[in-house]
C-alpha cells in the first residue's frame, strides 16, 4: 500500500529532507507474533519513521506518539484511521473516524452511558459476575485463559448493555475481529474480513428500532436523533461504535492481566499483599500488552516532529504499543511491574479520541482482579497461543490453574 499527498491538502515544498526509512514489515505473521523487536528498531531510529514496506509514517516514541494524538486538528481522523485504503475511503459515521464538532456530538451521545457516573450503576452487577466466575474457575482444574477468562465479562455485560437483538449479540466477536484484521494494510487478514464487515453492515442497516430493548445503548442513539442531538444518518453509522470496539479490546486486555500476573507470581503476591495496588496492576498490564497495535491519521498540512518533518497529505501510524514500551519514558519497560507509575499509558489511546470504552474496561478488569484477589492464591499459566490479527496484540488462548 503506498500513500500519495492529496493536491487538496497542504502539503509541504515540493523537496522535503531526506526520510529516516526503515524496510521493515509490521505485519508479518513472525512480527504479529512478536513486534517488540521492530518496535524498538523504530524507536531508535528516528522521532518518525517512513515504513518504505507499508508507505506510511510510523511514531513509536511516547512522547512523540503523545503530542500526535493531541495534534487532531492537523493528524486528523476523519480520513479514516486504518492502513488500508479501501476502508478509509469509507469512514462511516463513527465517532472513530470524525473530526471537530462533528466528533464531539457523535461521542458525547456514544460516550454517555459509559461515563464513571453512568456506570456505577452497572458496577454492583459486573463485579457478583466477577466473583462468581472466579468461583467457577477456581472448582475445575484448569480452563483456558481467553474462552473461559477473558471473553466472559464483555460477554456477559457489555453485549446485553448495547442492547441489539440477539442474533446481533451472538456476532460482535467475529465482527470486532474482522474490523481490526481490515484496518491493518490489505494483506490475506484483511481480505479476509471483508466480507464479515459486509455482513455487519448489513446487519446495522436491517436494525429495526422497534426490536431494540429501550434501555439498551443501542436505542439511546436512536433516541439522540429524536432529541436532535444527533441527524438521523448518523445513528446507524454510530451503533459500530458499540459493535465493533467494545468487546475485543476488552477481552485482549484481560488475558494480558491474567497471563502477566500467571507469569509474574511475585507480582501477584504484591498484589495480594496490598489490593490497593489492583489499578496499578490493570494499568501495567495495559501498558506492557497494549492491546491495539495502533491507528493512523491522515496529516493535513506539515507536521513536525523533533527532527523529522512529515509532509501533508501522507498517513501516520501511532504505534501504542510501541510507545507504551518505550525507554525514554518508561524505566525498564520490558519489565512487568504493578508498582510502576503507569497511568499515563496510551493503550486507549490519548486525547479527543482517547477510547470512550476505557472506563468501562477498566472496571472490568478491576472487577476481575478484585475477585481473584480475594480467592486465588496462586496463577498458574502454561505457553500462550498468540492471537494472529492485523491490530490486535495479545492472546489467541493459554491453559490456566487457579490454586486456593
Amino acid at each position: 500500500m503506498s500513500s500519495q499527498p492529496d493536491p487538496a491538502v497542504a502539503a509541504g515544498p515540493a523537496q522535503i529532507e531526506a526520510r529516516p526509512t526503515l524496510a521493515l514489515d509490521l505485519f508479518s505473521d513472525e512480527a504479529i507474533r512478536d513486534p517488540h523487536p521492530l518496535y524498538r528498531a523504530i524507536r531508535d531510529h528516528a522521532p518518525a519513521v517512513w515504513l518504505s514496506a507499508h508507505g506510511v509514517w510510523a511514531l513509536g516514541r511516547y512522547q512523540d506518539a503523545r503530542a500526535a494524538l493531541r495534534a487532531d486538528e492537523v493528524l486528523v481522523s476523519g480520513r479514516g484511521v486504518t492502513l488500508n485504503e479501501f476502508v478509509n475511503d469509507r469512514p462511516g459515521s463513527s465517532v472513530l473516524t470524525s473530526d471537530g464538532d462533528l466528533h464531539r456530538r457523535r461521542r458525547a451521545v456514544v460516550m454517555k452511558p459509559m461515563t464513571p457516573r453512568a456506570l456505577a450503576e452497572v458496577q454492583t452487577r459486573i463485579e457478583a459476575l466477577a466473583e462468581a466466575l472466579i468461583e467457577e474457575l477456581l472448582a475445575r482444574d484448569s480452563f483456558d485463559g481467553i474462552a473461559d477468562f477473558a471473553r466472559h465479562l464483555p460477554v456477559a455485560v457489555v453485549s446485553h448493555l448495547v442492547g441489539l437483538p440477539e442474533e446481533g449479540r451472538e456476532r460482535m466477536l467475529d465482527w470486532g475481529a474482522a474490523a481490526f484484521d481490515a484496518s491493518g494494510p490489505g494483506n490475506a487478514r484483511a481480505q479476509a474480513a471483508a466480507p464479515v464487515l459486509l455482513g455487519m453492515i448489513e446487519y446495522v442497516l436491517g436494525v429495526e428500532r422497534s426490536r431494540l430493548p429501550p434501555d439498551g445503548w443501542a436505542a439511546r442513539v436512536f433516541q439522540a436523533v429524536d432529541d436532535g442531538k444527533l441527524d438521523a444518518e448518523d445513528a446507524r453509522g454510530l451503533l459500530t461504535d458499540y459493535i465493533l470496539p467494545s468487546l475485543d479490546t476488552t477481552i485482549v486486555g484481560a488475558g494480558h492481566l491474567l497471563y502477566g500476573l500467571g507469569a509474574h507470581p511475585a507480582q501477584y503476591d504484591l498484589v495480594r499483599a496490598n489490593p490497593a495496588l489492583i489499578p496499578a496492576a490493570v494499568d501495567e498490564a495495559l501498558r506492557f500488552g497494549s492491546p491495539v497495535r495502533g491507528f493512523t491519521r491522515f496529516a493535513l498540512a506539515r507536521y513536525e516532529t523533533d527532527t523529522v518533518t512529515i509532509p501533508g497529505g501522507e498517513r501516520v501510524l501511532i504505534l501504542f504499543g510501541a510507545a507504551n514500551r518505550d525507554e525514554r519514558h518508561y524505566a525498564d519497560p520490558d519489565r512487568f511491574d504493578v508498582t510502576r507509575e503507569s497511568r499515563d499509558h496510551l493503550a486507549f489511546g490519548y486525547g479527543a479520541h482517547r477510547c470512550a470504552g476505557g472506563y468501562l474496561a477498566q472496571l472490568e478488569l478491576e472487577s476481575l482482579l478484585r475477585a481473584m484477589v480475594a480467592r486465588v492464591a496462586r496463577i498458574e499459566v502454561g505457553a500462550p497461543r498468540m492471537l494472529m490479527s492485523n491490530m490486535l496484540y495479545g492472546y489467541q488462548s493459554f491453559p490456566v490453574t487457579f490454586r486456593r
